[in-house]
């Protein structure tokens, strides 16, 4: 899961979920993490791990 928390570098948290979307998606995340973020049920997030979480990956 290491990987995925570099799509995650450069977002300024705590941010919501369509920033932190677009900001995995601007770090050359697959599609299909990017949805994932884009499909939580978490509207913000304060920090990377909270990503992770949401996502099934932390």
């Amino acid at each position: 899961m290491g990987d995925m928390q570099q799509y995650l570098e450069g977002i300024n948290f705590p941010a919501d979920r369509e920033e932190v979307a677009s900001g995995a998606e601007s770090n050359g995340a697959p599609q299909d993490f990017v949805d994932q973020i884009g499909n939580a049920a978490q509207d913000r997030f304060n920090g990377p791990q909270e990503v992770l979480q949401a996502v099934g990956g932390g």
